[in-house]
């Protein structure tokens, strides 16, 4: 292996909130990810349309298709993602429904950063259901959790802190020697 080999990752936050921990959490990722390693953050979430099938037929929403296209050209994606009512809010819901029918979803390599300090866990397990069933290949042994205090920290303040930086580096090792390229 060269050290010229980089993998693409797509970063999907799965909240909208302005000053979300989750998002702050992947553009810190994205700071941190070794050289191997391309980290995007989505920014697209609040523009999609709500799913609806018949959508599908036709010509897909332009918001549809950037998703899709930037999910087609990853070779990984990383999901932090929010609990809301022990559940995954239905914004994000609503973007992991529009990948079903994206032909090139399935088998993609997925881990999962579970951004809270308070251990939450549902939304993981329901991310976890809904993206097998989706047919990806959830990485569980790279999957993991850092620990934030919530809404309102950002990407610097997580890079200052030694406890979350290190998580987050040991997740992103994880993630490169899965993907091969550590």
């Amino acid at each position: 292996m060269t050290s010229a080999v980089r993998r693409r990752v797509l970063c999907l936050p799965g909240s909208l909130r302005r000053a979300s921990a989750n998002r702050a959490a992947l553009e810190a990722a994205s700071e941190l990810a070794p050289a191997s390693l391309e980290l995007d953050v989505f920014r697209g979430l609040g523009a999609l349309p709500w799913f609806n099938p018949d959508e599908e037929q036709g010509q897909l929403p332009s918001a549809v298709v950037a998703l899709r296209t930037q999910v087609a050209l990853s070779d990984a994606l990383l999901i932090a993602c929010p609990e809301y009512a022990h559940g995954v809010p239905g914004a994000f819901k609503n973007l992991l429904d529009w990948l079903v029918g994206c032909p090139r979803f399935p088998g993609t390599p997925v881990a999962l950063l579970n951004a809270s300090g308070r251990g939450s866990h549902h939304a993981q397990d329901a991310l976890r259901e809904i993206l097998r069933t989706m047919s990806a290949d959830v990485l569980d042994g790279v999957s993991g959790t850092v620990s934030l205090p919530g809404a309102g920290c950002d990407a610097a303040w997580l890079l200052g802190q030694p406890g979350p930086r290190g998580e987050l580096a040991a997740l992103l090792d994880r993630l490169a020697r899965a993907l091969g390229v550590a």
